[in-house]
Formats: structure tokens, sequence, C-alpha cells
């Protein structure tokens, strides 16, 4: 947090200063060179070792006013531009600006129109099929979630509207634009809002990818490992390294388990997750905000490239030490995917998962008796005793097949009575029977009646089905 703090009043110092006897730094891309321009003089000068800087060219400005270029170690990116091997652009954060540099005239260009200062600091920006994009950042005392993108007709950043599981923030997170997945990764966004949260971040462990072709965010899983947890928000202002495939973090956490280590995080393997301890006790720098751009442990391609010293003074060693993350990765204890949870917490969703079906079984299973019960309750006041006999008779008689009009009225001792009498004692006994219990069951057939096949005079009853197969589970 007091790196943060500090970060922070350094940009402000950055904002409220002029532009004289100041500069801006950054790094050549896909190398380990460094450049530093000079606004007053508008000298050119290279640092490939960490510690010296060498006069290179002085520089001729187009269209640049010298008072709105932004003094800062930090937030100078150098895309290449397409089909060109000597042209570049310059974005600077917090301010949108965006400049052209040729490295043969040494010329720089302003190509913007912006006129805004304060918005986006530290976003992350990028270029992808030859167009330039802008994803998050803070400013303005919050942090925001905005994603633009330059457009050269007009000098102007363009908002992008977004679909899908969108983030409130994307900043001071693990963030950056991999072209083999042609994806937008970022993960354990903090999301701080100065007058809500007093300073105070708030977590948002989903791993959002955004699809550029659909214009939507995804939230592909959450980061549940406790090691990375710890490590996101242990410190706000960490220097986080992507080179498209892995993300590479340095934990200097020596001071707890007596080693330094490097933490990889590979999004095209399920956002598997290495810890590379530093066997050899290699002075290798976290990236703090404290630490000057040249001296910045950074990634080119699949190497690490880092200061071999530990200070430029007063050992004055200059020069770069590499590792290739093939060589981490082989020394690497593998830590699982960033979404596994500890095996405690692991059992505790299992065994809560496996209470919760228990439960729902029971609560449908109770439901179900309740149910049931209230319904033998209704059959029984609202059939009469006849009814009652009558439904255990063509339960009974059901897998034997139909039965007669004799049976029934036999079953009821009736069959000494006159004919009409037993017609009538039939019609009154189905009509109440199929009555209660349509009442009951409404909209449902209850009884099947057909025509007897050794005479087709008679009918023949049995009960439907489904009324069987409802009445029997009861």
């Amino acid at each position: 947090m007091r790196q943060w703090r500090l970060l922070l009043f350094l940009l402000g110092c950055l904002y409220l200063s002029p532009a004289h006897a100041q500069y801006f730094k950054w790094r050549e891309a896909k190398s380990s060179r460094f450049y530093r321009l000079d606004f007053a003089t508008q000298e050119i000068f290279q640092c490939s070792d960490g510690i010296n800087w060498v006069f290179v060219a002085k520089a001729t400005f187009k269209d640049v006013i010298p008072t709105d270029l932004l003094s800062t170690d930090r937030g100078v990116k150098e895309i290449p531009t397409p089909n060109t091997t000597n042209q570049f652009y310059l974005t600077i954060h917090c301010t949108g600006q965006v400049y052209k540099l040729n490295k043969v005239t040494w010329e720089i260009q302003r190509i913007d129109r912006t006129f805004f200062r304060g918005a986006n600091c530290t976003s992350f920006q990028f270029s992808r099929n030859g167009k330039l994009y802008s994803f998050g950042g803070y400013g303005f005392w919050q942090s925001t979630n905005v994603i633009s993108e330059f457009s050269f007709n007009g000098g102007e950043w363009l908002s992008i509207q977004a679909e899908g599981d969108i983030p409130k923030a994307i900043t001071f997170s693990p963030s950056g634009y991999s072209p083999q997945k042609d994806r937008f990764i970022t993960l354990a966004n903090s999301k701080a809002n100065d007058t809500e949260q007093h300073n105070t971040p708030i977590y948002d462990w989903n791993i959002y990818e955004y699809n550029f072709d659909k214009k939507e965010f995804k939230a592909v899983g959450v980061v549940n490992m406790p090691v990375m947890r710890e490590f996101f928000s242990k410190d706000i202002g960490k220097n986080y390294l992507f080179n498209g495939r892995y993300f590479l973090m340095i934990d200097l956490v020596q001071q707890v388990n007596n080693f330094d280590s490097v933490l990889i995080i590979d999004i095209l393997d399920g956002y598997k997750v290495y810890r590379w301890r530093n066997p050899e006790r290699v002075h290798i720098r976290d990236g703090r905000s404290d630490e000057s751009l040249e001296k910045l442990t950074h990634l080119v391609g699949d190497t690490l490239v880092y200061t071999n010293s530990p200070t430029s003074y007063p050992y004055k060693t200059a020069g770069y030490s590499k590792l290739p993350i093939a060589k981490l990765l082989a020394e690497s204890d593998y830590l699982g995917p960033i979404t596994q949870d500890t095996w405690v917490n692991e059992f505790w969703k299992i065994g809560v998962i496996a209470l919760g079906f228990v439960v729902f079984i029971f609560s449908l299973t109770l439901i179900s008796a309740l149910r049931k019960r209230r319904k033998k309750q209704q059959l029984q006041i609202l059939l009469g005793e006849n009814e009652k006999q009558f439904m255990d008779f063509m339960l009974l008689n059901f897998r034997q097949g139909y039965v007669s009009g004799h049976q029934i009225v036999a079953f009821f001792g009736k069959h000494k009575s006159s004919p009409e009498s037993q017609r009538q004692f039939r019609a009154k006994l189905f009509d109440n029977f199929t009555k209660a219990i349509g009442l009951i069951y409404p909209g449902k057939e209850i009884l099947d009646i057909q025509t007897d096949e050794k005479d087709q005079r008679m009918l023949v009853y049995r009960l439907h089905a489904d009324m069987y197969d409802r009445l029997s589970r009861l």
C-alpha cells in the first residue's frame, strides 16, 4: 500500500511539474535496449547494460508541443508500425498521446489530438492487426474498465462498448494481449476508489478473456489458489511481465520461506502455475516503483532479463543476465491450475455440494410424501365407503385386466338385485368415484371403459394406466 501511494504521488508530481529539464524513458520493442528523451535538449540516449547511458542523436520534433510531454519513468510503450522496420508508435499513459518515431531520422511526430491528462494511467496498451488498443487504467482517484481503440483518421481514442462478463476494473493486475489466443487476458484486478473505499482495494478474482471479434468479455475461471491470492494481495504496485503466453512475477518472499521465487502462469495450458525457487540466489529485482526503468526485470520473447548487480553503486557492474523461461519451467515446482483451491477447501466444497444434494433429495422426498399424505387425506374425505372399496377393487384387479359390470356388482353383493337396480348402482358408483378423483386430479383420465370383446352389448372397466400409477403410490 505504501508503494502504491508513492506511485500515485510520483505521478501527481509529474503532472504538475513543467517540461523543462525532464525526460521520459521507454524500452525498445522486443529487445533490452532502453531510450531516454530529454525534453529541453531533444537529445536521445540509449542504455544497453542497465547503467550507462550513451548519446544517440538529437531528435527533431514535428507537431510536438514540448510542454505537453509527460515526464515519466514508466508508461511509455514502443509499438512497431505495420510493414516497416524503422518506424514505431510511442503511446503515453495518463495522456492518451500517440507519437510516431523514425529511428533512421529520429523524427518524433505527434499524431493524436487528445488534450486530457490524469486518466487511464498504468493502462494496458498494445497493437492487434495494426490497430492500437488501450484497456483499463487508473485515473482521477479511481480505477477504470474503459477500453478504447485509437482512430488514426481522427487522432482520437474511441470508446468500445463491450458485452458479456465485463470486469469492474482492469488495473494493477496481470493483463495483456495474447496473439496465440487472440484474446486480451486480465485476472486478479484491483478496484480502487479513494472516495468510497478510502484507499482500500477490492479484488476481483475472476479470470477474464476478451473476444475482439464479438467485443465480449467472458469469465473463464476464478483465482482460487491461496499462494497466488496472497501474492496479488500483498502489494498492489507490482511489475507483471507477459510475453503473450506466460505471466512472470518476481516474488521476494525470503523473509517468510527463506527463498526468492519466480511465479509463472501458463495461460495456454489451463492457467497452470509454476514456482521457480532461486537456487543460486540470483539477484532478480521485483520491479518496485522506486526502481529505474532500465534496471527492471523484463521479458524479451521467451527470456527473462535482469540486471546482474544488486545496485549501480558501489559495484558499477554493467550488463544484463538472462534466464530462458524453458529453463525456469524445467527447474520449477508445479503448483497446479490457478483455479485450484487447497485440498481442505476443495474437500469442503465437495462436502457442501454432497450435503446440498442430500438436502435436495430429502426435500424432494419430503415434499412428495407431504403431497401424497395430503391427497390420501383428501381421498378419505371425498370418497364414500362404496367408492373406497371400488378403488381398492380396481387397484387389485388392474394387473388382471378389465373387469365387467357383473364382477363389480358381485363384489358389492348386488348380483341378486334386479337388472335396473344393478344399473343404477353402477352408474351412481362410477359418477361419485370419478367426481371425487377428478377434484384431486383435475383434467386426468380416470376410468378406461371399453366394449367387451365377447359381448359387444356389454362394457368392461379398468383404471387408466396413469391414474393407476398415481393411486397405487398413495
